[in-house]
């Protein structure tokens, strides 16, 4: 009797210790369940490592080239220096980063549009500075928009307001392009548009007028901007509608030295706050 009682008890205990493996392999089987469900199958990639994205953080660069075209903005007209907010972005930066930044060449024109810019893209030139370029500073629009407003022709048919806006929509379809070819040109840059300003903020009857165009222009240009991360508007619509007869110059138009400053601290801001 005594001898059937010690094989039931030792085949108690190993059924139980059959268990216990059971139950420690079956929660071990849990976990890996939860951890990798099923369909998720885990593999070592072995091909060969991509390359990194195309960036344009100026901290990991020991030195930036710039590159700015468009309009007169960007020649600096109105400036008594001839600076314009270009030199002065170019100073700045290197201040505020504490590296060399160097200004490949200023291809600003003087009454430049967008439709003309679109073609001046395909010249070597241009191709040149915006592939070398890591930092792309670009004006276009007002001479678009504006065409009259040197001549002080306010009350020309050119400046009605429906007139305006379809001037807007169509020469913004022009900046899109531009935006767009220079991207393809040079991926790798960081490319900052400047906004339009209202320039007849301080004639009223043509406030409203300009800042309805001026608004629906900007609005556009941020609706390609947007899409792209090396892509920045730089707004300065409210800078002189705050402050216009100290920023802008004697022709009506064009920024002074001092408006041209803003303009500089606000790409600045933008591109190393």
């Amino acid at each position: 009797m005594m001898m059937k009682s010690n094989i039931v008890w030792r085949w108690t205990a190993m059924a139980g210790i059959v268990s216990t493996l059971l139950l420690v392999v079956g929660f071990g089987y849990g976990v890996n369940d939860i951890l990798n469900p099923q369909g998720m199958e885990l593999s070592v990639d072995t091909s060969t490592p991509k390359q990194p994205p195309a960036t344009s953080d100026f901290a990991a660069k020991t030195s930036i080239q710039v590159a700015s075209i468009g309009d007169s903005l960007t020649r600096g007209t109105g400036d008594p220096s001839g600076e314009g907010y270009v030199r002065k972005v170019v100073k700045q930066l290197s201040v505020k980063l504490d590296k060399p930044v160097k200004l490949l060449n200023n291809l600003g024109i003087n009454g430049l549009r967008a439709d003309q810019l679109v073609h001046k893209l395909d010249e070597q030139g241009f191709k040149n500075a915006i592939t070398e370029a890591d930092l792309i500073l670009l004006t276009i629009g007002g001479n678009d928009i504006f065409n009259s407003a040197l001549d002080g022709d306010f009350t020309s048919q050119s400046f009605e307001l429906d007139t305006l806006l379809d001037k807007v929509d169509e020469s913004s379809k022009d900046l899109k392009k531009i935006l767009l070819q220079i991207d393809e040109l040079n991926p790798n840059a960081k490319i900052v548009y400047i906004g339009l300003y209202n320039p007849l903020a301080d004639i009223q009857s043509m406030r409203q007028i300009g800042d309805t165009v001026v608004q629906r222009w900007n609005n556009l240009a941020a609706a390609t901007i947007n899409k792209h991360p090396n892509m920045t508007l730089v707004p300065t619509a409210d800078l002189f509608q705050a402050a216009l007869p100290s920023y802008i110059s004697s022709d009506h138009f064009h920024p002074n030295a001092l408006g041209y400053e803003q303009i500089a601290y606000r790409v600045i801001q933008g591109l190393a706050p």
